[in-house]
């Protein structure tokens, strides 16, 4: 079942510009099963030495005669994302870095639910014993049953016998797939990208397990039609990638405060999580998004970029809290699909909003690529990698866009990488104290470079702003009224500063800095109104360091406009 894998340097650049034909679609997609097969010969060779696990052969040999019959069938049911979360965890459980709330031989016990699935798709009768977890059976690709058993864990008898399958507990049958006691696995979208919505599989949610959340019909209905639509938007590549990797999509919560949320592992191969999008854009973009983490994860599984280990240093112009290398270069190669999402659609329906987000993304992304491009943890081909992204990054910046849209995007991008200073860098003590020192006797601010900062991670919370800027270019005779709808964090200032008045803005940040002086989304929105103020979008961890100190000193807080006017080098003003 497992053959070698060749990886061409024309493959890696080829994926590397965000792209990638069928033959290396299926290049990638070949490794996952290769590494599932593998991950499986491990559990066989772990539970052999294990006298309380052993009776898995009869499991292993059922497999084996479904690959004999229909090897493409037992592909489809191998690569399942629940399959892949299941075999990390359980080898994790026995090799004792990982605590299961279930015993080990139903977590081991699982392969017989792999098997009977396998086997029921190949048209192959049988029996066999298989578990019961907290009163469900799970079998990958198919669906669930519900059962009645004396505890959280037991075993039920699966059979097939002339193409009819049943699993028994206690008395109780579930005939499939009639049974009101069974919840089938249903797929949604057009005919080129077929996927499972999977609301039932225990392991369908790679973050921790799940209780069944069957969804209505009327909820089924909504997500098709959000994927037919989303589908049309897509371009072939990424379109093509979908049909080749992404076999389920997993309904899950929005985020507090109604925020999507989309995600995916490199454990559940194949799944993307998603909440429900507010539109087909919105769908489609996210689609985008997380293929370009699936493709990622699996070039990675078959020739690592980046070197295990580091710690979270990293600026993620797409996150708030610092990132590793390893999770930065996700996110690049992630949101260079999305830059490239939003080029194609400013192609075919112009928009402020599309300018908008183009503009925003190639310049963040481009930004972290070329961090990236020097990282010492990337290996030589994660180097080359990067370096391939860089280049296509590049290739967009002459690419014109509405003064507006850009203007809005060029702010926004401020606005994060000040607001992350701010809240994650402390200054150097002896730069605050000079500074400090020059104010107090109305010196000019310290000439020379300001000393590097260090990393000190602390909590963060989402920033209105951007999602201001993108309610304005929607609707900006609304804008005013749904503000409050939309986003309860946003203050007076930011609703004036994202609508255009920036004196009025200003005048406000200063008053939110006045009463909580410790506010970072205040002080970065007076940098943004206040073009005098120039040095909070610089050292803004500098800026403020140096006002808490001067009040420590003085017992009066400055001016903020005044000192960050000085700080940026305007000798008119000062102490």
């Amino acid at each position: 079942m497992l053959s070698p894998h060749r990886l061409p340097l024309h493959t890696v650049d080829q994926l590397a510009r965000g792209g990638g034909d069928e033959a290396a679609l299926r290049l990638l997609s070949d490794g996952q099963l290769s590494a599932r097969l593998v991950a499986l010969r491990t559990l066989l060779d772990e539970v052999s030495t294990r006298s309380s696990l052993l009776g898995l052969d009869e499991a292993w040999d059922l497999l084996t005669a479904a690959q004999r019959k229909s090897p493409s069938l037992v592909r489809d049911v191998l690569v399942q994302p629940q399959i892949g979360i299941w075999l990390a965890d359980v080898l994790r459980a026995l090799h004792g870095t990982m605590e299961s709330a279930a015993p080990l031989w139903v977590e081991v016990g699982y392969l017989s639910c792999v098997a009977a699935a396998a086997a029921h798709r190949c048209d192959i009768d049988f029996a066999l014993d298989v578990p019961v977890s907290r009163g469900v059976i799970s079998l990958p690709s198919l669906g669930i049953a519900t059962v009645q058993a004396a505890g959280p864990w037991a075993l039920a008898r699966a059979e097939r016998r002339d193409g009819r399958l049943t699993l028994s507990c206690r008395g109780h049958t579930v005939r499939i797939p009639d049974d009101e006691h069974w919840s089938p696995v249903r797929r949604i979208g057009p005919p080129g990208f077929l996927p499972l919505l999977d609301d039932v599989d225990p392991r369908r949610d790679y973050r921790a397990p799940a209780p069944p959340h069957r969804l209505t019909d009327l909820d089924v209905a909504r997500w098709d039609e959000g994927l037919n639509q989303a589908w049309a938007l897509l371009s072939p590549e990424h379109a093509n990638a979908l049909s080749a990797l992404v076999s389920t999509i997993v309904p899950v919560p929005s985020l507090p405060g109604g925020r999507p949320y989309s995600g995916s592992s490199a454990d559940a191969f194949g799944a993307v999580l998603m909440s429900e999008p507010l539109d087909s854009t919105a769908f489609a973009e996210a689609l985008t998004h997380e293929v370009q983490h699936t493709k990622l994860a699996g070039l990675d599984t078959m020739q690592p970029l980046c070197a295990l280990g580091g710690n979270a240093y990293c600026y993620a112009p797409w996150r708030d809290d610092p990132r590793p290398v390893s999770g930065l270069l996700q996110g690049v190669y992630a949101f260079l699909g999305v830059t490239d999402f939003w080029r194609a659609r400013r192609l075919v329906a112009a928009s402020d909003r599309a300018d908008f987000e183009f503009a925003l993304w190639r310049s963040q992304t481009l930004h972290a690529a070329r961090f990236l491009r020097n990282c010492p943890e990337l290996t030589h081909l994660g180097r080359r990698f990067a370096a391939v992204m860089v280049a296509r990054l590049s290739g967009w910046s002459n690419v014109e866009v509405g003064s507006e849209a850009g203007r809005a995007a060029w702010l926004a991008a401020q606005d994060h990488r000040a607001t992350w200073r701010a809240r994650h860098l402390t200054p150097d003590p002896m730069a605050v104290k000079e500074l400090v020192e020059a104010w107090l006797h109305g010196q000019p601010r310290p000439l020379g470079a300001v000393p590097h900062p260090t990393l000190s991670p602390r909590p963060t919370s989402p920033l209105p702003r951007l999602e201001l800027r993108r309610l304005w270019l929607r609707a900006p005779t609304e804008f005013t009224g749904r503000v409050q709808d939309v986003l309860a964090t946003a203050t007076a200032a930011d609703v004036r500063h994202v609508a255009g008045d920036d004196e009025e803005a200003a005048r406000l940040y200063v008053a939110d800095i006045a009463a909580r002086p410790d506010d970072v989304q205040a002080w970065i929105g007076l940098g943004l109104a206040d073009p005098g103020t120039r040095a909070l979008l610089l050292f803004p961890e500098l800026v403020v360091a140096a006002h808490a100190e001067i009040a420590a000193c003085t017992g009066e807080f400055p001016d903020p406009r005044a000192l960050a006017a000085w700080a940026g080098g305007d000798r008119s003003a000062g102490g």
